[in-house]
């Protein structure tokens, strides 16, 4: 199946070399791209350098949303049948892409999220952020249907009716990792947590400053209500 593997990136220069030579070295016949987010610095000429292609944004859309809305986009146009994300920052694990890719080659799901939390494994986020997640993988579950503990993890493998949803009929911006489940969820795809392993972020910082940090809770509880107040009209067009 064809398969894209979508590196998001965002002033990764001394990251990205070591993230792109880990998917060439585990790379079983998936295409890598790299969607970087107006890096201010080397990141793209250090891909291009690797010999990967380089989607770049001209501004930074202020979160890593913008990316996933790029790289469904590119993954729809160019006919991918299997899209996964892939964080550029060195975190996520190129051993660990089977579990994640795996099930929806099998047909066993439409959006597979590669959880830290179901066997304890490697880097398990920062004290403060994990209170968010469970608190946002807790609402997500209940309107799911079965459990969800990593509903903010970036490492994510989507099947083609995703890819169609999110690159074709959704015409909308995405806000964050609760509306794209619960879109997801909504349009009738199958989702599944497997778990894996990551490891600390060792250079850059995130996308989140402090002043996101702040007011992460309130967007995501929005963003939530948003999604179920649209419910009826998505499961209608999907």
């Amino acid at each position: 199946m064809k398969t894209l593997v979508a590196v998001i990136a965002y002033n990764e220069e001394r990251s990205i070399r070591a993230t792109l030579e880990d998917l060439q070295q585990h790379n079983r016949g998936f295409d890598v791209i790299v969607v970087d987010n107006g890096s201010s610095d080397n990141t793209s000429a250090l891909c291009r350098e690797v010999g990967v292609p380089v989607v770049s944004h001209c501004i930074n859309t202020g979160g890593s949303m913008g990316t996933v809305t790029s790289y469904f986009n590119y993954a729809w146009q160019h006919g991918y049948e299997i899209l996964c994300q892939f964080d550029g920052d060195g975190q996520h694990l190129a051993a660990e892409l089977p579990r994640v890719i795996t099930p929806v080659q099998k047909g066993e799901a439409d959006y597979v999220i590669g959880s830290r939390f179901i066997e304890k494994q490697g880097f398990q986020s920062t004290a403060l952020r994990r209170v968010g997640i469970s608190l946002f993988s807790w609402i997500d579950s209940r309107v799911v249907g079965h459990p969800i503990t990593d509903v903010t993890s970036g490492f994510r493998a989507y099947s083609r009716r995703v890819i169609e949803f999110f690159g074709h009929r959704f015409r909308h911006e995405i806000h964050d990792t609760n509306q794209l489940l619960l879109l997801s969820h909504f349009s009738g795809a199958r989702i599944l947590e497997v778990p894996v392993r990551m490891r600390e972020r060792v250079h850059g910082q995130s996308e989140y400053d402090l002043i996101n940090a702040l007011t992460f809770p309130f967007k995501g509880l929005v963003n939530i209500g948003g999604v179920l107040l649209q419910q009826r009209l998505i499961r209608e067009r999907r």
